[in-house]
């Protein structure tokens, strides 16, 4: 499930596959062990809006923003397959800190292969061996002739992430990532901090995005649509928006990323006391939205 809002539940032939709390982020249930080859099966989806103090609310005073609001889709994967890919841009060292979690503990030939699809690697396949066991992996790779993304020129190196067993490949994701570096530093002369792009001085010209519709509320009527949404913000001069309290659609996030946008979001509020339940429920959306 891309999001759904807000307790979601599902059984498959009358069998539950599990239950989720939190209504902006991404997650899932393993149906493997109750798949009957050859057989018409029946999947329910129950969700659950019914108000607490501590849930996080957002948008929904603006109208019904609840239920299944992004994409659900059936996966088929194998074994041992990609559960996370994590880049972290060092522009100062030119290299990035990659980051892989697999979904299960690597054998002794468990090999990650890297693969850069654009960009000016001498050599653009980088391999990682994974020891016995792990289900983590971190690595470098220096950078040359680095690109940097910015709000002008947003250039993105495009990679290939392959998880080999014995040579032979049992998993594959295509993904990205921007050499780019957002600080603060103080204006010179000053003792003002000041956002900084790439170690630059970046006046930051945004608006409050509602990212919020008549029709389908939290739900965009198609990607064009989205994309719209960015270059309109460019043209008329800004350089970031401010998400307003929901957590955004991954394929709005991307065209924000690919066309030269920054971003700030917001995690959606609740109405009640700072209980701990409130503290779960933010630190789910909060940690997913991340």
């Amino acid at each position: 499930f891309g999001a759904s809002d807000w307790i979601t539940t599902a059984w498959l032939d009358g069998q539950i596959l599990g239950t989720f709390q939190g209504g902006y982020t991404p997650f899932e249930f393993d149906i493997t062990a109750f798949i009957k080859k050859s057989q018409k099966q029946q999947l329910v989806v129950r969700v659950d809006d019914m108000p607490f103090p501590y849930k996080l609310e957002g948008k929904q005073g603006y109208g019904q923003a609840k239920g299944i609001w992004q994409t659900v889709y059936l996966d088929a994967r194998g074994q041992c397959f990609i559960r996370s890919i994590h880049f972290t841009p060092d522009i100062d060292q030119q290299k990035v800190i990659v980051k892989v979690t697999t979904s299960q503990a690597a054998s002794a030939n468990t090999t990650l292969k890297l693969k850069f699809l654009n960009g000016d690697q001498t050599n653009p396949e980088v391999m990682q061996k994974f020891k016995k066991g792990q289900t983590e992996i971190s690595f470098q790779v220096q950078l040359e002739k680095m690109k940097l993304w910015d709000l002008d020129n947003p250039f993105l190196y495009e990679v290939e992430a392959l998880v080999l067993e014995q040579d032979t490949e049992i998993d594959c994701i295509k993904s990205y990532f921007g050499m780019r570096k957002i600080s603060v530093m103080p204006l010179p002369g000053t003792n003002f901090p000041y956002i900084s792009l790439n170690n630059k001085h970046l006046y930051l010209q945004m608006c409050l995005d509602q990212s919020y519709h008549p029709d389908g509320f939290y739900t965009f009527p198609s990607d064009e649509f989205m994309k719209e949404e960015i270059l309109c913000s460019k043209r008329i001069g800004l350089n970031a928006n401010r998400i307003h309290i929901k957590v955004e659609i991954p394929r709005k996030l991307y065209w924000a990323d690919k066309l030269g946008l920054l971003i700030m979001a917001d995690v959606p509020n609740f109405w009640g006391e700072p209980t701990s339940e409130a503290q779960k429920e933010y630190l789910v959306a909060m940690n997913g939205m991340i």
